[in-house]
């Protein structure tokens, strides 16, 4: 089903996270056999993918004349090519089950390529409105990768025209100039002051969130024009876009940091930068928890030390204390030019998870029901499986209402309803969000649809007819109270009409073959949901 085509402003309004809409995969391992999970495997990626040639073309069509077909256009060919690695993954992850069943160390590779599936699906459109942030970005067609490593500060595509990022981490040298010019306590690994021999284009490290900003704005002093300062967890994604698979960087190598170009012609980010993943986390402003007296930032990246999986860019889990220093934490430096921030600076979007009524019809059958969420173009649906806690992709529908068919009845499943903008997202892709089917229904209730006639201001409830029944009535049920009112008796019609004027707004009606006699509780089974638009 194409995307429901309503157009908002793309650049102003970007509130996105994530990565590129290619997706990440497990790193190629050996098992305690030597058996090379691997060795045959057509996934290997050292390099960020290349966009098909079609993607590249939809992409110049819009730089050159951005309307509101070619962006949907270009849109619908990046839902595609995340579908089609989706769909790789998932073959990868069958194969894997089979090829490790029985083996040494087997479990734990399908658990971690599990766990990245699972990631693809919960952070889905986050990946796929990041990359149309990067591909409607109008630096994207004048800035060539390859000519990167010519540039201290690089372009961040979908950050914000003025939104730049240092090509490394902060090394040891340039930390050097800081703590001379200022005075300011160095590290705490440096002798008398001074960082060890040959360390010079290593990642500083044992720097805290606030030596970091102390930094930043020393730059930003001598500057005098532009401003300098740490990235949000979002911009760090942006910048450093997808980590290719079988990328080459400092984690599982070495004991320790090493130097900040050691990878740079193997490996490098969205854009030309290098260093993304491995050697040091980095710091960035997103706070991850808070308390009266402890303040916890994301960092990014992963270390020398981490997991390979937890340098992926789109893990979102670690995290330290602002005022810590640690041994694997450095930081990269974000330049805004002229100091002009953008209207909206690219952060986890705020959308309200929608309130979901779920109802079981039959044994294999779930009704949902849910209340519009505010500049949401259409909703994904998740299955989540209370046996296994995993999440499955269903439907994505621009109503409001949906009936599902479950394929293994002997299943838990509860289910979420994700809204959708093309430039925010709802984070409520998890357990907490799902709700479980209520078993009872109401025998009495008849499935009806609405319909509003823009043109004539009519609304329109319908059914069909009930064999032996003449008379229905209808009831307007109100989401925010679960309460049933306004009863209108119709006999021998399966439709009424309401031709009075109506204020904007959403609204649901029940229809029954026998007056109701408890309004309230209602769980919102078989409503007719319209949307009455703005006159």
């Amino acid at each position: 089903m194409r995307f429901f085509r309503k157009f908002t402003s793309i650049m102003l309004a970007s509130l996105m996270v994530a990565s590129v809409a290619t997706a990440t995969a497990m790193a190629a391992d050996t098992d305690d056999d030597g058996m090379n999970m691997f060795e045959n495997s057509d996934f290997i990626e050292k390099e960020q993918p290349e966009l098909t040639e079609e993607t590249k073309q939809l992409i110049s069509l819009y730089q050159r004349n951005p309307t509101q077909e070619n962006y949907l256009n270009l849109r619908d060919i990046v839902i595609d090519n995340y579908n089609a690695v989706l769909v790789r993954k998932e073959a990868k992850l069958a194969e894997l089950k089979e090829e490790t069943a029985g083996k040494p160390g087997g479990l734990a590779k399908v658990a971690e390529m599990e766990e990245i599936v699972q990631e693809m699906y919960i952070t889905y459109w986050n990946r796929i409105n990041s990359s149309m942030l990067r591909f409607t970005d109008s630096r994207l067609l004048k800035w060539k990768i390859a000519d990167a490593y010519k540039y201290d500060y690089i372009p961040v595509m979908g950050a914000g025209n003025s939104i730049y990022v240092k090509r490394t981490p902060v090394t040891n040298s340039e930390y050097a100039e800081f703590i001379s010019a200022t005075g300011r306590t160095a590290p705490s690994n440096w002798i008398n002051g001074t960082y060890p021999d040959g360390e010079d284009n290593y990642p500083v490290n044992y720097v805290s969130y606030d030596d970091a900003a102390a930094y930043c704005e020393w730059l930003t002093e001598n500057d005098g024009v532009n401003v300098y300062r740490l990235p949000n967890e979002s911009e760090w994604e942006l910048a450093a876009g997808h980590m290719p698979k079988d990328a080459d960087f400092n984690c599982g190598v070495n004991d320790g940091r090493t130097p900040v170009e050691q990878y740079a012609k193997v490996t490098r980010g969205a854009h030309g930068a290098v260093d993304f993943w491995g050697n040091v986390w980095e710091w960035t402003s997103t706070i991850r928890s808070e308390s009266d007296d402890a303040v916890s930032l994301g960092v990014k990246g992963g270390s020398w030390k981490s997991a390979r999986t937890d340098c992926r860019t789109e893990h979102r889990k670690e995290s330290r204390a602002a005022d810590g220093a640690y041994d694997d934490v450095g930081f990269r430096v974000f330049k805004v030019l002229n100091g002009e921030e953008p209207e909206q600076k690219v952060e986890l979007a705020t959308m309200d998870a929608p309130i979901v009524n779920a109802v079981r019809l039959s044994d294999n059958e779930v009704y949902l029901s849910w209340r519009a969420v505010s500049d949401a173009v259409e909703y994904q649906l998740f299955e989540y499986s209370e046996n296994t806690g995993l999440v499955r992709m269903l439907e994505r529908t621009a109503n409001t209402a949906f009936t599902i068919t479950e394929p293994d009845s002997s299943n838990s499943y509860r289910y979420i309803v994700q809204p959708i903008s093309y430039t925010a997202i709802c984070d409520n892709v998890s357990e907490e969000y799902s709700v479980k089917p209520e078993k009872y229904t109401p025998p009495e209730t008849v499935k009806a649809t609405a319909a509003f006639d823009k043109s004539t201001g009519y609304l329109t409830i319908s059914w069909e007819q009930v064999e032996g029944v003449e008379t229905y009535y209808v009831y307007k049920y109100n989401l925010d109270t679960n309460r049933l009112s306004k009863v209108k008796i119709v006999t021998g019609k399966t439709e009424v009409i309401y031709r009075k004027a109506m204020k904007s707004g959403q609204y649901c009606y029940i229809v029954s073959t026998k007056e109701l006699s408890n309004k309230q509780g209602y769980t919102g089974a078989f409503s007719a949901i319209v949307n009455v638009p703005e006159a």
